[in-house]
């Protein structure tokens, strides 16, 4: 189908000083002003657009009557987000092509969920979201076309116009990136297996939102969140020299999602600290938590250090703890918070 008009004039930007300053529409992430077509938390998403992903909400933007766009671009020159990301690419590709989005929609928002809400969907799916994140990684078989690019907005800008301009074959022919999915896929898909036939023990309160799975040996952050039922998820690794325990807030929580809602998540923080008088620093390692504010807040015993979002790198040390008694701090905070 033809591109409307208000969208034909747009053209591809990364947010930076330079396409700050240009009247542009951010989509996915937010910028300080303009129009906005974003999930994120204090989005400026006009309702009638609004859905899950914002992949979901620029492809109902890009449906909009040209008379509906045109009011709400204004005089946008530019489309640009201010990370990278597969929503982003999906969201960009709506407004840019959408032609091309519309006839993959239902791949772009299983891709775009694979990515953001960390949760399995369909092969096709991750292979999708592997694609976009590790595009420019030295097993990429495109790897040449980013070499020398070191600034961060100026990588993420590549990559962008790369997908954008090649969005057909790598939807149609994510296997040609084999390289840069496979692998983890196989992991991810035998990890989840072997928790459905008990290799992960589960327990709910559902009142809470909250789950416990506890297995020998580290997961997989998308066989947890997978296999949780649960968007607030404590891990318990299981190994000869003691017990590690990381807890996350899934990304629901932090979200502006239309269709379904996770509990209002509460602040870690005093938990950690109420966890590290029980047991106070020893080996290096404490007690430590994230504000609500992260995208996925975690609770981990372990090295203290900084999150980089989206990678789970933290340094887990044994605790001294038994289970019975971190998950009663857990639910007793839990239950604190929802009666609140």
């Amino acid at each position: 189908m033809p591109v409307p008009a208000p969208l034909a004039r747009l053209r591809l930007a990364f947010a930076d000083r330079d396409s700050l300053a240009v009247p542009h529409l951010s989509v996915d992430g937010m910028t300080p002003a303009g129009p906005n077509l974003s999930h994120w938390p204090g989005n400026r998403t006009p309702a009638a657009w609004k859905a899950d992903l914002s992949t979901g909400i620029a492809l109902r933007f890009a449906r909009a009557a040209p008379a509906e766009q045109a009011a709400f671009l204004g005089d946008t020159e530019l489309v640009l987000n201010d990370h990278y990301d597969t929503d982003g690419f999906g969201a960009l590709l709506a407004v840019l092509r959408p032609e091309v989005a519309a006839a993959h929609e239902e791949l772009l928002l299983a891709a775009a969920a694979t990515g953001d809400f960390g949760t399995w969907h369909t092969e096709r799916s991750f292979a999708i979201d592997r694609i976009v994140a590790r595009l420019a990684a030295s097993a990429s078989p495109v790897a040449a076309a980013f070499r020398g690019v070191d600034d961060s907005a100026a990588l993420s800008l590549r990559r962008y116009a790369w997908l954008l301009e090649h969005a057909e074959s790598v939807l149609r022919e994510p296997t040609a990136f084999a390289a840069l999915h496979a692998d983890e896929m196989a992991a991810v898909q035998q990890e989840i297996d072997q928790g459905l036939r008990g290799a992960l023990e589960r327990r709910g309160w559902p009142q809470l939102d909250f789950a416990v799975l506890s297995g020998a040996g580290p997961r997989h952050r998308m066989t947890l969140n997978t296999l949780a039922g649960a968007h607030r998820v404590l891990h318990v690794d299981r190994r000869p020299d003691g017990l590690r325990y990381r807890h996350h807030d899934r990304t629901e929580s932090w979200f502006d999602l239309l269709t379904f809602h996770a509990l209002p998540r509460g602040d870690l923080r005093p938990l950690a600290a109420h966890l590290g008088e029980l047991e106070p620093p020893h080996d290096g390692a404490s007690w430590n938590a994230d504000p609500p504010t992260e995208p996925i807040p975690e609770l981990y015993f372990g090295v203290p250090s900084a999150q980089e979002y989206g990678q789970v790198s933290r340094d887990l040390r044994p605790s001294r703890l038994p289970v019975e008694r971190v998950v009663a701090a857990c639910v007793s905070a839990f239950s604190r918070a929802a009666a609140h």
